[in-house]
């Protein structure tokens, strides 16, 4: 599950999203990528069900499928990316290799990181307070702004000097691969800790209630720290 994508299976999701999906909201491929790469390195460990919806937009619901094997096929590929942009940012030597467009210019052709950058943002409110402790930061704020100027609404005047040009917002496009691997580093403490709070909590042994107490008594549990008023 946690295979990259090949070029074609990329193309095939990139059609569904295109082709299958009725929605105005809907993302497509890049948007997508996007959006799995702010899950990805937030600082909240988000469910399949909490951020599915968002892909396929208006009321979140997956479009119809022909059968049981398209849709399987089809979430498969879009969980088999997330895990390959998780497996990317993991490894000894972070990678991180963006799914966006290009477009030509003047005989030209430069990055058009915009879909990406929305759907990174879109991919950050789904738990947009829990982000907030690094926006509050000079440095937070200075990774953000990147993706804020191509992903972003209401840019002020001067922000949209900026992005005005193919040309300008490729510049600031090389600017994002930084900022992500400086958002994953900063997290990842957070979410190792978070992770392995769950783990103890979930491999935790129950004590049985004739089972010496665990606080070293020497009596029963039953009979100690599992008497009504005294457990804890």
């Amino acid at each position: 599950m946690s295979d990259p994508l090949s070029e074609e299976e990329l193309r095939a999701l990139d059609s569904f999203l295109l082709c299958e999906v009725d929605a105005d909201e809907a993302m497509t491929i890049d948007m997508l990528d996007g959006y799995l790469h702010a899950i990805a390195i937030g600082p909240t460990t988000l469910h399949p069900q909490q951020w599915l919806p968002g892909v396929w937009g208006g009321s979140g619901a997956m479009p119809p499928m022909a059968s049981l094997a398209d849709m399987n096929r089809i979430l498969g590929l879009i969980l088999r990316h997330f895990n390959g942009i998780v497996d990317g940012l993991q490894a000894e030597s972070p990678d991180f290799y963006p799914v966006w467009m290009t477009s030509r210019y003047r005989g030209r052709d430069y990055d058009e990181a915009e879909g990406w950058a929305y759907g990174f943002i879109a991919g950050m409110k789904l738990c947009w307070k829990d982000w907030q402790l690094l926006l509050d930061t000079p440095q937070g704020q200075a990774w953000f702004r990147p993706i804020t100027l191509l992903g972003g609404e209401d840019l002020a005047a001067d922000e949209q000097e900026l992005v005005k040009t193919p040309a300008r917002r490729a510049r600031i496009a090389l600017q994002i691969p930084e900022s992500i691997l400086a958002m994953h580093a900063y997290w990842m403490p957070m979410r190792i800790a978070i992770h392995e709070r769950a783990m103890a909590t979930t491999l935790q042994r129950r004590v049985g209630r004739n089972e010496p107490c665990p606080c070293k008594s020497g009596k029963k549990f039953k009979k100690c720290c599992g008497l009504p008023a005294q457990l804890h």
